[in-house]
């Protein structure tokens, strides 16, 4: 813009000193003010217009003889943006003329012959001749295309601030530690994060690794003296992965409290056996005693030998009994390879008196299975919740079916066993069956704890496997149960020892 003003000056001041312009060079000036990208024209010390070119008439409406004459500044340039009359003597490119002050790139609002007004960016050069003004050249484009893209980037600019505020603000005001973290390995975190761990990542956790990788993952572990549960995702923008998001929180007495109630549920669970045994345990005991009392009374040698043999083996019955109980309950800090027939047949035992009392057909079959790395005393109090949730649903007997076969993973192949328990009782109500797994829920009003299943399913899951139950409340039905344990165990069980 500045060569055009210095070419143009040049080419004024030939015009207006006392030397005849041939046509040609009337032309060739005309011709080089139409080539230009800006808006040009000129003005004398009056302001009145005294050439433009074909881009100043093109944005202002007007026809060249509509300007050529007139007072510019009262065509395109009578009001203020606010609306405001704008005196030409308050108009800065008249300073140009008085002060003889090149005026560069302001932005004011012009405007058109129809009434219309946009947003210009001005300049304006003196023409002086032997060091007097004598007009001056005016260059301008429009704008307000561009004024309004910078509006609207600040606008962006400001939302983006506002809107990064904001989440800030939320993770720092969330009850959780946050970490955020960039494929560079930068970390930002919030309060939380900081005063969980002092900022940095539980080396313990592998989740924001995997979110990173671009996976989604939630973990449990153990972190110095306090559990902490992780659940993080990848960041994607367009489908690349900006980084990861993780967000932790201390579990640490919701375990406590977990584990709690899994020992009430236990030690509950022996209370519900200690009147089957005490009723197994009470057949032979009377049988000995009456033995006894043959005994003293008999006088053959031959029968007391006989009687002697009897009642040692009402002895062994109890003592069986009693193996049964103590193994039931028995703590176990490793797993190790459990024969899940042997483990079914002693938890029926325990219960061989309710079944003969409410004239229950037990049927087992049990094929030939490997052997299940487990927690044993765990896996026992599964099998007795089952167990003993069947005989409930049939207090006026029924059929209850217990079977066992190997039967791998229906996702990856895994080696396993399948046990499944049914029963023909009255089936479960519709409304409980979707929160059967849940603390708390229980069918047996006064008499359970409503923790059994919900037990139940933990341990199942611990040890890699799944737990499922489809019920029907129509007659000879009932509920059936099937759970699923991997042959070689879980990671998990590994965790949880430690």
């Amino acid at each position: 813009m500045d060569a055009y003003l210095a070419r143009l000056q040049v080419e004024m001041n030939q015009m207006t000193m006392p030397i005849p312009q041939t046509e040609g060079q009337m032309q060739h000036w005309q011709a080089l003010l139409d080539s230009a990208a800006e808006g040009i024209w000129g003005l004398d010390l009056e302001g009145n217009c005294t050439f433009v070119n074909r881009m100043a008439v093109s944005v202002f409406g007007f026809d060249s003889e509509e300007l050529l004459g007139r007072n510019m500044h009262e065509l395109v340039h009578h009001h203020y943006p606010d609306g405001r009359q704008f005196p030409g003597e308050e108009c800065p490119i008249h300073d140009v003329v008085r002060k003889n002050i090149a005026l560069r790139q302001v932005t004011d609002t012009m405007f058109r012959k129809n009434g219309s007004s946009f947003v210009a960016e001005i300049s304006a050069q003196p023409v002086a001749v032997e060091g007097c003004v004598v007009g001056v050249v005016v260059t301008f484009r429009e704008v307000t295309e561009l004024r309004q893209q910078q509006e609207d980037l600040r606008k962006a600019y400001e939302l983006a601030e506002r809107k990064t505020a904001e989440l800030d603000a939320v993770i720092e005001s969330m009850p959780h530690g946050v970490y955020i973290a960039t494929p560079d390995a930068k970390m930002r975190s919030n309060h939380v994060a900081k005063m969980m761990s002092g900022g940095e990542f539980p080396a313990e956790l592998k989740t924001l690794k995997k979110a990173l990788a671009g996976e989604w993952s939630t973990e449990t572990v153990k972190a110095s003296d306090r559990w902490i549960r992780s659940v993080a995702a990848p960041i994607f923008l367009n489908g690349t992965i900006l980084g990861g998001v993780a967000v932790n929180s201390d579990v640490t007495q919701v375990r406590l409290q977990d584990e709690a109630l899994r020992r009430s549920e236990k030690l509950a669970a022996v209370g519900q056996l200690a009147s089957s045994i005490a009723h197994e345990i009470n057949n032979p005991l009377e049988s000995i005693t009456n033995l006894l009392y043959l005994i003293r009374q008999s006088k053959s040698i031959e029968d007391v030998q006989y009687y002697t043999t009897l009642a040692q083996g009402e002895l062994s019955r109890v003592t069986e009994i009693t193996m049964q109980t103590l193994r039931f309950n028995r703590q176990q800090s490793k797993p190790v390879e459990v024969d899940m027939a042997e483990l079914l047949q002693t938890v029926m035992a325990l219960y061989t008196g309710r079944i003969m009392v409410r004239g229950i057909d037990a049927d087992l079959k049990l094929l030939p299975s490997p052997r299940v790395l487990s927690l044993e005393g765990e896996i026992r109090q599964v099998v007795n919740n089952l167990v003993r949730n069947a005989l409930d649903a049939m207090s006026s007997g029924g059929r209850l079916l217990v079977r066992l076969h190997p039967q791998p993973d229906w996702h990856g192949g895994a080696k396993g066993v399948r046990l499944t328990v049914a029963d023909t009782g009255e089936g479960i109500r519709p409304e409980m069956k979707a929160h059967l797994f849940e603390p708390f829920q229980t069918t047996k009003e006064m008499t359970g704890t409503g923790l059994g299943l919900w037990v139940s399913k933990g341990i199942v899951e611990k040890h890699g496997g799944s737990i499922r139950t489809r019920t029907r409340r129509d007659k000879g039905h009932g509920t059936v149960f099937t759970v699923w344990l991997p042959v070689g165990g879980s990671s998990n069980l590994t965790a949880a020892a430690n």
